[in-house]
């Protein structure tokens, strides 16, 4: 009997556990803006706490920066869902990572400054 009862509590607490993952709560942000969360976020002091939808990333959020919490609609959720992930290209910043190495800035001061330096080695060296 105490068998039972015991993999009866686990099995209910793993049916618990799987039914929360499929709820989703949307808090929407003073001005503008909202956030998805995986779980009801709790308020601890003055912040929210919640694992952020998709990554799970526990996030803290002022109290006064949150307008008001809703769970949302099940097809509400089935379009929050990503589908795709799209890569973003090369930042401008960053350059080129995957095509042939450009030459840079430094690179090229580098290489007129070596230039420049080429035949000084024997005008600058010491007679002795």
């Amino acid at each position: 009997m105490l068998k039972r009862l015991a993999v009866t509590s686990v099995l209910l607490a793993f049916a618990f556990a799987l039914g929360a993952e499929d709820a989703l709560y949307q808090i929407d942000l003073v001005p503008s803006g909202k956030l998805i969360s995986r779980d009801l976020p709790a308020l601890k002091g003055t912040t929210y706490l919640f694992h952020q939808y998709p990554t799970g990333t526990l996030i803290s959020v002022r109290k006064s920066t949150v307008k008001q919490i809703t769970r949302m609609s099940s097809t509400a959720a089935a379009a929050v869902h990503p589908t795709r992930i799209v890569r973003i290209g090369d930042l401008p910043m960053q350059g080129s990572k995957t095509g042939p190495r450009r030459t840079t800035v430094i690179d090229r001061a580098r290489g007129a400054a070596a230039a420049a330096n080429a035949g000084t080695q024997a005008r600058t060296a010491s007679p002795d």
